[in-house]
């Protein structure tokens, strides 16, 4: 720009220096020209009479110019008319479509987007505001039109169009476009995050559970949610092979887990609980003892007292050291609690099922009980077990049992045990 102010200023100081020296050396100019004879005139009139020829002539060819390309201008008037107009409709879109009117906005945005500045943002816009309405069949349209204005914007289409599909439940869709864009891009954060919530909507366990080290190294997802998805992953593929009856599969998925998983409490009893559907209740018991004997865990104890067990009385002494370790403990008490039941001792599993519901009330401890009770023909204390466990489960609220015991059973049916205590057959 400044370019164009010094040359102009240098044409006008030009003109101005030409015009004085002609105007103080103004002579007369003889100009023959031919049978017409010979002209005289003034130099400095000689000197406007070309001034204005230039400037008719000028003013001649700049006329003819804008006539010959009037067409040519008109459109692009009318081009550039269209794209401001465009813009406009683009502002006032994106404002209808942040109001939730989607109808509106579409309408807007595809008014005039050949015009537009940036038709890709105008597709983008409206497959959303498509989407929204539940017209997944014009989003798809509207996104591949978006696709087709640019080579660089597919990995943008596909995340808004895998994004979308998932919203609408489409999984299959969204997991095809996903895995399109992880091929293009394999480190694509987002894409793997989505990828993550597709394989969790669809139960696929497996590729969950695969892809679930790559989103902790990266840490793609927040620590609650990394360990959500353990969680579900974890128990879903050991479910599978348990549904299948596959102790070989079972075998290999916690033989291959990192040790970091396989020593947590979550991954030892997802084990124990699909080695117990398959019907090998001796190995989960081995491992739950093993395990219990390492670190103590609340939901390990409360497995380990509902399977049957391979040597009760051990496993009775083992539960008996655990709750003198650990002062009282109420899981522990449920525990020893159906692990004399288990092994028949009727007063020793009553008086534990009693002091741990005292201590931790537990809807399904108060059935055991109660049942125990009605087994023992306690039918007072069964049905006071039973009205204390209801009581709990619609209003949470929590009464101490003191129960009277009656006498186990009749001294006829009593048995002494290895260590002196009564055990009684069934009633």
């Amino acid at each position: 720009m400044m370019i164009y102010v010094v040359l102009l200023v240098v044409v006008v100081m030009v003109i101005f220096l030409l015009t004085r020296f002609i105007l103080s050396h103004s002579e007369t100019v003889v100009i023959t020209w031919g049978s017409w004879g010979n002209i005289e005139i003034n130099s400095t009139d000689l000197f406007i009479i070309f001034l204005i020829a230039f400037i008719a002539l000028y003013l001649a060819l700049w006329a003819l110019k804008s006539l010959l390309f009037l067409p040519r201008n008109f459109k692009k008037y009318r081009k550039t008319r269209l794209s401001i107009k465009a813009e406009q409709e683009f502002i006032q879109g994106l404002i209808q479509f942040g109001g939730a009117y989607w109808n509106e906005s579409e309408t807007l945005l595809l008014k005039n987007i050949a015009q537009a500045k940036t038709p890709f943002l105008n597709y983008l816009v409206v497959a959303r505001a498509a989407h929204m309405q539940g017209h997944y069949e014009d989003r798809d349209h509207y996104l591949k039109q978006a696709a087709k204005t640019s080579d660089k914007a597919r990995i943008t289409v596909a995340v808004s169009q895998a994004e979308m599909q998932l919203a609408s439940k489409q999984l299959e869709q969204a997991r095809a476009t996903l895995v399109h864009l992880l091929a293009l891009s394999p480190n694509h954060s987002y894409a793997n995050k989505l990828l993550a919530k597709v394989y969790f909507n669809q139960e696929d366990w497996k590729n969950l559970f695969a892809l679930l080290p790559h989103l902790k190294k990266k840490q793609l997802l927040s620590e609650t949610s990394q360990q959500y998805f353990e969680t579900f992953a974890l128990k879903g593929i050991f479910q599978v092979a348990a549904l299948k009856d596959d102790a070989v599969a079972l075998d290999h998925i916690w033989k291959t887990l990192a040790p970091e998983i396989k020593n947590t409490p979550q991954a030892i009893l997802n084990y124990c609980d699909a080695l117990i559907a398959t019907k090998y209740e001796k190995k989960a018991e081995k491992i739950l003892f093993k395990a219990l004997n390492k670190q103590w865990d609340v939901t390990l104890v409360e497995r380990f007292g509902e399977i049957a067990q391979l040597n009760l009385k051990k496993s009775i002494q083992s539960a008996e050291k655990w709750l003198e370790e650990s002062e009282s403990n109420p899981e522990i008490l449920l525990c020893l609690a159906r692990l004399y039941r288990a092994n028949k001792r009727w007063a020793k599993s009553s008086g534990f099922y009693e002091k741990s519901l005292n201590m931790s009330p537990n809807t399904t401890a108060y059935l055991e009980f109660a049942e125990l009770l009605t087994q023992l023909h306690d039918d007072k204390s069964a049905a006071d077990c039973y009205q204390k466990g209801l009581k709990y489960c619609v209003h949470q609220r929590v009464d101490t049992l003191h129960l009277k015991l009656k006498p186990a059973a009749d001294p006829s049916k009593m048995m002494i045990a290895e260590d002196d205590v009564e055990i009684y057959y069934s009633i």
